[in-house]
Formats: structure tokens, sequence, C-alpha cells
């Protein structure tokens, strides 16, 4: 009898096994991605550290094999696949360990729960393994002993899969599907555990994995003793695969164990309800000096105020730092007190600031991205500012997000930071009906914004990119952000 085998090429010299890691790799990051925002872990963290755990799993997996092989390996360039034309093998449990080991590291780098990362990750192993199992089904891996009862073997399981376990002239056990499909349920287990069980802990679900997955691998590692000879990984006579396994398993129930007396003790469910209980649903920013950088227009407005009206007067440094913040009104008060005088040079600097503004203002970076996709989201945005209309509009128009404003706040229509009169007037704008139990946050570079957001009763997030940011940091701010973009940690997206 002949049978023709798949082809493990699919296409262009790429193999199904690569095919289906890769697919693998992709829906355990979409999983990841969709539950990290429930758990409060936002999605650059998950990003980056896949970049760099992937490929270190992939290493540790390599490495777990080539150590309990080593008599097959003659040279590195052996290890690295370059004699073979690519790694001829790979041992799964060697790439958990990596990983596990990489994410304790990863998230106290960034100071990220180990254990809601632990909530998020253990699941992906799961749906990793299922898919990747189809890889060795390809290869024609993973398979156990000869199949006693061929018609029900055909009669149960489709023809595709059958004759592909069709290996050295017998009909042979699926290991590979019998493992695949025990994860499944596995992952089922924990979809349907982590939504139901208030006795979950955060972090449970790797301990849930050790378990699961040790059983699983030693059933099915068991099987294969009785058949594929391929890939012996051996300690004298005893089996790495089994051994490592059991390893899991003790793991896993000690693990879970010793979380009950030092690990924490809120619930799965409590977190995420937690989480989406304090989500923010609108951002309010300040402009100047927050969403663009008008440091150096500011200066030359003053400088060339000063220069027709004090052409005398030299404007030190500590002069020029004291201008950010108070009013047009309050600054020019300080070298006059007439006040027709004072009104002329208000006007004569915002003809040159408005006049000149593109040419020395710019959009901080990631402002234009982050906004955009904030408005995409369905965030209520609006800003609140000391400048006037006009200078409002140029500003927003400059950084591309002039469409994405629910409310604009301006000169003359509320009292000056650290007043909270112009928050309020802002959220009375989005929230005709009161905004009672909605989570609101105001962005600003000066202490004032900090004391007006406290005023109002809403978040206050401090830009530590400003020049005033030891001044912001006395005021405790709520939140601190060191670069545009850092705003989407805090809001999880």
């Amino acid at each position: 009898m002949v049978i023709n085998a798949i082809d493990p090429v699919a296409f262009l010299g790429i193999r199904w096994y690569a095919i289906f890691i890769l697919c693998g790799i992709i829906l355990a990051v979409i999983h990841g991605l969709r539950e990290g925002k429930k758990l409060g872990i936002y999605s650059d963290f998950i990003y980056w550290g896949v970049i760099v755990c992937v490929p270190l799993a992939i290493v540790g997996a390599r490495l777990w094999y080539v150590i309990f092989n080593l008599d097959d390996f003659d040279s590195l360039a052996d290890v690295l696949g370059l004699n073979s034309g690519g790694l001829s093998g790979l041992a799964i449990q060697g790439g958990v360990i990596a990983a596990l080991a990489y994410i304790y590291w990863w998230c106290r780098h960034k100071k990220v729960s180990l254990y809601k990362v632990f909530d998020i990750v253990a699941p992906g192993f799961l749906i990793g393994q299922i898919l990747g199992r189809w890889g060795n089904f390809f290869n024609q891996e993973l398979y156990g002993g000869v199949i006693q009862n061929v018609k029900l073997f055909k009669a149960l399981l489709p023809s595709f899969i059958t004759e592909q376990m069709y290996i050295d002239g017998a009909y042979r056990h699926p290991v590979f599907l019998y493992e695949s499909l025990l994860n499944l349920v596995g992952l089922i287990l924990m979809f349907v555990i982590r939504r139901k069980s208030k006795k979950l802990l955060s972090g449970d679900l790797m301990g849930l994995y050790l378990i699961w997955y040790g059983c699983v691998r030693t059933f099915t590692e068991t099987l294969r003793t009785h058949g594929d000879a391929s890939d012996p990984l051996m300690i004298g006579p005893i089996y790495v695969s089994i051994l490592t396994s059991c390893l899991f398993v003790v793991a896993g129930v000690a693990f879970l164990v010793l979380k009950r007396f030092k690990g924490p003790k809120k619930g799965y469910i409590e977190i995420i309800d937690e989480v989406a209980a304090n989500r923010f649903s609108c951002i309010l920013f300040d402009l100047d000096g927050t969403l663009i950088n008008t440091r150096g227009l500011i200066f030359a407005s003053f400088e060339y105020t000063f220069e027709k009206y004090f052409p005398e007067h030299t404007l030190t440094d500590e002069e020029l730092e004291s201008f950010f913040g108070p009013t047009l009104h309050e600054t020019f008060s300080r070298y006059c007190d007439d006040e027709a005088r004072i009104e002329e040079m208000i006007a004569y600097y915002r003809a040159f600031n408005e006049e000149r503004h593109n040419e020395y203002a710019k959009p901080f970076d990631n402002v234009k991205e982050v906004v955009r996709l904030l408005h995409k989201k369905g965030y209520k945005l609006g800003v609140v500012s000391s400048k006037r209309r006009q200078a409002l509009d140029l500003g927003l128009s400059l950084c591309g997000i002039e469409d994405c404003m629910d409310v604009i706040i301006g000169e003359g229509e509320a009292t000056p930071k650290p007043s909270p009169d112009g928050i309020n007037k802002a959220l009375e704008a989005l929230y005709p009906e009161g905004h009672e139990g909605i989570n609101i946050m105001y962005v600003g570079d000066h202490p004032n914004d900090i004391l007006a957001a406290k005023a109002a009763g809403v978040k206050a997030c401090g830009v530590m990119y400003s020049s005033k940011k030891d001044l912001i940091d006395q005021e405790n701010p709520d939140y601190e952000i060191f670069k545009f973009i850092d705003l989407l940690e805090i809001l999880v997206e």
C-alpha cells in the first residue's frame, strides 16, 4: 500500500510547522492584548515583551534539545542548524522555561504586576501549543504506537489525519492530536474558570497551566515512547520530557499553595471590575508645553515686544522662565501700570505670536498619533487653556488634531488657572447632566494645571518634559508622563 504524505513545505520553502507556530504566536498576542486591557496592562508592554520573548523562547527550546542530545552535535554550526539548513530539533519545555524567566525579568524591569501577566500568558501558552502541535502533524512527528483497530481509527478521524499517520508501514496513534485537543480543553476550562470563579486569585492561571500541561504532556509522552523514536531527550534511562512534565505539575501545585500565603489576595474578577471602574472616559489638555512646544515662540514674542516697548531692558533667562503660567496681562503689569499701554503690548505680542506661530511652534512627538487614537477609541477630549481661541485653533491645526476636540475653553471663557473654572466649564459642556462617577484626567505642564485639576476633582497628570517639572512634582500629581506617548500606558491603550 502506497500512501502519499502531505508535503511539510507549504510554499517558497516555508514549512507548515513554521506557519502554525507563527499563527499560534499571533493568536496568543491578540488574546493577550484583549485580556491585558481588561487587567490594566498596556499594549506596548505586551508588544515589546513578545518581540524579545519569542526569540528567547526559541533559543531556550533549542538549547534544551541540544543539552540532552550532545552526541548529535559536533560543532557550533550544528547547534545553530547551519550544517543542516535549519533547526532540526526544538524542545518546547525549554522554550516555556526560557519564556517564564524572561517574563519575570520584564515585569520587574517595567514594574508591572507579574501575577497579572501570568494570567494572560498562561492561556497564551496553550494557544501556541494547540496550534504548534499541528506543525508536528505535517512533519509526521509526535506519534505513538501502532493502531490495532484500523477500521475504527479511520471511522473516527478524517482521512487527511489517518493517512498522514501512516508511518513506517503502519497506522500510528496521532499523539500530536491528543495533546492539541487536551490543551484545547484546558484552554476552555481556563476561559470558563476566570469568568465564573470568584475564588480564582490573580496569577492562579499560571499554576493551573503548569499542572494541566504537565499532566497532558506526561500522558502524551508516555504514548510517544511506544512509537516516535525521533528527538529522544534522555537522562540515562529517563525521558527528560516526562521528568520535566512531572516537575511542572509539582511547580504548579507549589505555586498555588505558596501564593495563598505570600501572593496577592485579589480575585481575578475583582481586578477586572476594578480596572473597568477606574478606566478614564475623558481627557482634557493644556495646550502650550503639553501638546505643542511653544517655548521658542513665547521667548521670541516677548523679546520682540520688549524691543519696542522696553528697548533698554534686557530680559534675563529667569525672567523669560517666569512668563510661563501667568496671563499676558499679569506679565506685562510687572513692567507697566498704564492699562491702555498694557493692552497695546498684549495686542502687539499676539500679532507677532500668531503671525510667526508655525515658524517657531512644533508639536511634541506622537501628539497627533496619540490624540487621534484616543479620539478613534471614543474618549471625550478637550483643551482648557489661558490662550485666546484664535491661538488655540492655530496650535490644534498645527498638530493636526483640531477635529478631535469635543470642547475648547480659552481666554475670556473662564477664570485663569489655578482656578478650576475652565475645567468645570469644559465638563459642563461635555456632560450637561453631570459627570459624577466618570473618570476624568487633566494633563498639563505647569503646577497651576495640577492645582486646577485637583480643585476640579479630576485626576491630574503632570508633563515631566516641562521646564517646571520640579514644581509640578511638588504638587503631587496623580500621574506623570515623561513623553507624550506615555499617556497610553496610563490609559492602558
